[in-house]
């Protein structure tokens, strides 16, 4: 399914998001026309069995090109992920049912499910029916860290997500990424906050944007942000510095950073590619 927009003002067709297809400006910037997204995007994670992107919506998992370009859902599951992310070739998920999501994925809190297949079936793994994670993460390692929305203890996992042990670390985190050091990052209301020890314990990251939204590349050596401005933020595992990178409209949803510093977002223009800037 491939979307454009018109010169116009765009009408958002039920289920369906709009991709933005301006020139960019310098700084880059996402597209001009502003519309309303029938599927809100909580998250964004290279395909593991493509070379595009999979984006976690309010309904399902829904598929985009390397293009930036728009696909449809994966699966038959349409439940709100509200937190993804991806271990090598294994998907990983939370939220909430939808209206046809299996029963045994969780009738309340999906807890953590997983993937194997690109999205297009899934198992529960660990705390049917309890939590919900809006934060979910994975480190170079194949750690997984994650909080819940009913606490804000930072826990981890070594086995794809079967079990959990908290951390030490509490910072109530918006979003969570791990960059090839395996230093964790967490967006917070104070700040984004860092940590070198496993998430025992975080410190502000100084000298940084005030981001809200964060994500990691593929190789984890590229992390991306966007900070309470709308302002698009990059930095690398090698250069601790922050690097303007472009510009949102509206409310930013979801960012994803390729391995070669091409930048997806979702925000209020709809879906976005942004070229690489550094």
């Amino acid at each position: 399914m491939r979307i454009h927009l018109r010169a116009t003002t765009a009408v958002v067709a039920f289920l369906t998001l709009t991709l933005t297809g301006c020139t960019p400006a310098n700084p880059p910037s996402t597209g001009a026309e502003h519309s309303t997204n029938a599927l809100h995007v909580h998250g964004i994670v290279s395909d593991p069995q493509g070379t595009g992107f999979l984006l976690g919506t309010h309904g399902g998992i829904y598929r985009a090109s390397a293009e930036g370009e728009l696909g449809r859902r994966v699966g038959g599951n349409d439940f709100d992920a509200m937190g993804l992310t991806r271990i090598g070739d294994e998907l990983i998920a939370s939220g909430h049912p939808g209206s046809n999501t299996p029963a045994e994925l969780g009738e309340q809190n999906l807890g953590i499910i997983r993937s194997s297949d690109g999205g297009a079936t899934w198992e529960p793994v660990a705390y049917t029916g309890e939590k919900d994670f809006h934060a979910l993460t994975a480190s170079p390692d194949g750690d997984l860290y994650g909080q819940a929305a009913d606490s804000n203890l930072l826990l981890k996992s070594t086995d794809l997500g079967a079990t959990w042990n908290a951390t030490s670390g509490k910072p109530l985190a918006f979003g969570l990424a791990v960059d090839a050091t395996g230093r964790i990052i967490a967006t917070t209301i104070d700040g984004p906050q860092f940590s070198n020890d496993h998430g025992a314990s975080f410190t502000p990251l100084v000298d940084a944007p005030d981001i809200q939204l964060i994500s990691a590349s593929p190789s984890n050596q590229r992390l991306v942000g966007v900070d309470s401005e709308g302002a698009i933020w990059t930095s690398t595992a090698d250069d601790t510095r922050w690097h303007g990178a472009g510009t949102a409209h509206g409310t930013p949803q979801a960012i994803a950073i390729t391995d070669a510093g091409e930048i997806l977002i979702a925000d209020d223009s709809g879906l976005t590619l942004l070229p690489v800037t550094r």
